[in-house]
């Protein structure tokens, strides 16, 4: 079952959803955290070390919104997804729903996350 998690940076607030990948779970463990990352052209990255994670349950490419976590980095794709797979072994273990995507588009170049369970 999808477990609601809210991103904070800036004084803005994103929901997203945790999936069910081993990963994820391994993620949830985690929190809350806050992580420091920089934007590039389609993401915000930030240095994470990846935990427990089914090799299975990669995939290449991503959607716009998904939230990656694989290689030392949490990547927080906010676009790109057309030309995104040649990206081999994303690890995605949530995704921001299209009508949030403006809140990330919408941050400056260099961020805090606080990345923490959302309240049910």
């Amino acid at each position: 079952m999808a477990t609601p998690i809210l991103l904070k940076a800036n004084g803005t607030v994103i929901p997203a959803m945790l999936n069910d990948t081993v990963a994820a779970q391994d993620f949830k463990k985690r929190l809350p955290f806050t992580a420091a990352g920089h934007r590039s052209a389609v993401d915000y990255c930030c240095r994470l070390a990846s935990g427990i994670f089914d090799p299975a349950q990669t995939q290449s490419g991503w959607k716009n919104g998904d939230i990656s976590l694989a290689g030392g980095w949490l990547a927080v794709l906010f676009d790109g997804e057309e030309n995104s797979s040649d990206y081999r072994s994303m690890m995605v273990i949530a995704h921001i729903d299209e009508k949030d995507l403006g809140l990330v588009k919408s941050l400056p170049a260099s961020v805090r996350f606080t990345v923490e369970l959302a309240e049910e």
